[in-house]
């Protein structure tokens, strides 16, 4: 069973994740950075952290020392997330950032996801990066889009605007499949992995 790492000093916090994920992962609860580093130290840091920022003083530091174990992957969470501050994090190394008490199965997606590198952003956030970069002084260059048929372009737009793949095929009157589908080749033919990715192009 894979572990996934539950670092926080709240024990609320830590039951919500551990009831989550315990029939899938193998939850290993941390509740100091002291602690978390030198479980990174001893064992195989190829794992999945579950961080609540909360439970650091310095968020910027703690991001930057785990930096080095480049084969985490690190999953950060705040019950109060808020965009700008989440947007400066970004480069930090982080894979996701989540609300604390996301979705029981919306964590464990985010969880799956992640493992791939690809990235889970909550919306907010999302929104926040395509409205950051959508309004440069630089003339935008959309050569990429000469690939895809109308309908991918269509759903191109779409996610570029934030839309969920279930609102997407309502738009559209598709299956859910089908969206997922053409993301699929989306990303294959425009070289990226994730709708973030995908979104930054249209900046």
């Amino acid at each position: 069973m894979k572990r996934v790492i539950l670092f926080t000093n709240m024990s609320s916090v830590a039951k919500y994740w551990r009831d989550v994920i315990v029939e899938k992962y193998q939850p290993i609860p941390i509740d100091t950075f002291e602690k978390l580093i030198t479980y990174l130290e001893e064992n195989d840091p190829k794992v999945t952290i579950l961080f609540d920022e909360m439970s650091v003083s310095d968020i910027v530091s703690s991001l930057r020392i785990l930096k080095k174990y480049r084969s985490l992957n690190l999953l950060l969470f705040n019950s109060v997330p808020e965009v700008y501050h989440a947007s400066t994090l970004l480069n930090e190394g982080i894979n996701g950032y989540e609300n604390t008490f996301i979705a029981k199965k919306n964590l464990l997606k985010m969880i799956e996801c992640t493992k791939n590198e690809k990235k889970w952003l909550f919306n907010e956030l999302i929104y926040f990066i395509i409205n950051q970069y959508a309004h440069n002084e630089q003339e935008t260059k959309l050569e990429f889009i000469e690939d895809l048929t109308d309908k991918e372009k269509e759903i191109s737009l779409m996610v570029a605007d934030g839309l969920s793949n279930k609102d997407i095929a309502r738009n559209m009157k598709i299956a859910i499949s089908t969206v997922k589908g053409h993301i699929h080749h989306i990303f294959e033919k425009v070289g990226v992995s994730d709708r973030v990715s995908l979104a930054l192009k249209f900046k």
